[in-house]
């Protein structure tokens, strides 16, 4: 059964109050840690995990490829009840490495389907909480080519205090999609850009990561997946990660990628 938890909690410190969620998923889905029992140590690169608990930029550290597969629910499909998504991740052995699953309100994912807030928590196969992603309810430059309010995405540690790794903030384009990462400092890292046109049939569709001097650092390729692509009931992707790409980096990449997925691919369940 589906979580029904608020994620609107929103501090002036741009970062949102998790504790309630990570408790209550713990709770629901049988996981061996809860914010609240769990001793963390920092990580010298500021990802900061459970002890003796291998970090997420540790996990991605030797990898330059990934694999995001979204499962197919079948009662969605059927009966049109849009459900919280749930992702595996694999490598380029099809090993899977971490699992990613969304905990957002029933009302919310009903009545604004993929503009809905929501948090994504990654973990390892362990249950090991590893990051947070969080989305609020906003608008998109779909929506009448509205300038404000746009897409953003925050990006947390799974340490107690929730600190802002970096934020995914939507800039508003006529045609081309494309999105910044900044920095807790609030500096652009690097930014993420994809084609005029992103509902093409029968084919791929790439997003390219580049830092603010135009170096390419990755690629992010929404692959085909037949019926299943056009009816929106299942998505997956390919990130690439090119050659001097850092850890962390490879960390924020990976959450920009779900944002994309929520903004252009979640088709079902849309509320326009």
């Amino acid at each position: 059964m589906d979580p029904n938890i608020s994620t609107n909690q929103y501090n002036s410190n741009n970062s949102w109050d998790l504790k309630d969620v990570i408790v209550q998923e713990s709770q629901v889905y049988g996981l061996k840690k809860t914010d609240e029992d769990a001793e963390y140590s920092s990580d010298p690169n500021g990802f900061c995990e459970a002890a003796q608990v291998p970090t997420l930029a540790s996990r991605l550290d030797h990898l330059d490829e990934i694999k995001v597969h979204q499962h197919l629910d079948v009662i969605e499909v059927c009966l049109g009840w849009e459900r919280n998504n749930r992702y595996s991740l694999y490598n380029k052995d099809r090993e899977q490495i971490l699992y990613v699953y969304e905990s957002a309100q029933c009302v919310a994912r009903q009545c604004y389907g993929s503009l809905r807030e929501f948090t994504l928590i990654v973990t390892d196969n362990d249950d090991n909480h590893l990051l947070y992603l969080q989305r609020p309810l906003r608008c998109s430059t779909r929506c009448f080519y509205a300038c404000c309010c746009l897409q953003e995405l925050a990006i947390l540690s799974p340490q107690e205090k929730k600190e802002s790794l970096a934020v995914i903030l939507e800039r508003w384009t006529l045609m081309v999609p494309q999105y910044d990462v900044h920095d807790p400092l609030g500096s652009v890292k690097f930014t993420l850009q994809g084609d005029c046109c992103h509902y093409r049939c029968c084919c791929n569709i790439h997003f390219t990561v580049k830092s603010p001097s135009g170096y390419e650092m990755a690629t992010v390729c929404k692959t085909w997946c037949g019926c299943r692509d056009v009816i929106g009931a299942r998505n997956d992707f390919i990130i690439t990660y090119l050659d001097g790409v850092t850890r962390e980096d490879k960390v924020l990449i990976l959450g920009a990628a779900f944002l994309l997925d929520f903004n252009y691919f979640e088709r079902h369940g849309k509320c326009f």
